[in-house]
């Protein structure tokens, strides 16, 4: 597997955390994370369908339980309730939630600019967050290796 780009690593923490809006505890993290599928959810579905997303999102915390194996057999559903997911974080420290939570949409967003290219799919999550900063120096999926 590939590893997610440093730039869109990045834009992933700093997107997470402006939708944690300071929350520090477990079930404001998670909390962060269903805005976060939300939005990403109405963004792309026109071009993804429900499916199509639920599909990225089951396999980006698919990618991230290889690191966080807390995660593996954590599940999403279709409207992004993350109640498999809440289930899978209880019970662990915060930052380490944090830290997994933030490579599962780092994975997400990796995904996306794999199937529908880097403009499109980034300038649709910019349009969700357009106050959060991206600008990826010479980052192109055309660069990805498999």
């Amino acid at each position: 597997m590939t590893q997610v780009p440093a730039p869109l690593a990045e834009f992933a923490r700093r997107l997470f955390v402006h939708e944690a809006r300071g929350g520090q505890r477990t079930q404001d993290l998670a909390d962060a994370m269903e805005r976060v599928c939300q939005a990403l959810q109405t963004r792309l579905t026109p071009l993804l369908s429900a499916s199509g997303v639920n599909a990225l999102l089951g396999r980006a915390i698919t990618l991230a339980a290889r690191e966080f194996p807390f995660l593996t057999g954590a599940i999403t559903t279709r409207d992004c309730s993350l109640d498999g997911l809440r289930q899978a974080v209880e019970g662990h420290e915060p930052v380490e939630v944090a830290e997994a939570l933030v490579a599962i949409l780092a994975n997400f967003l990796w995904l996306l600019v794999l199937f529908i290219g880097e403009n499109l799919g980034l300038r649709k999550v910019h349009e969700a967050w357009p106050d959060v900063p991206f600008t990826p120096p010479g980052f192109s999926s055309e660069k990805a290796q498999p």
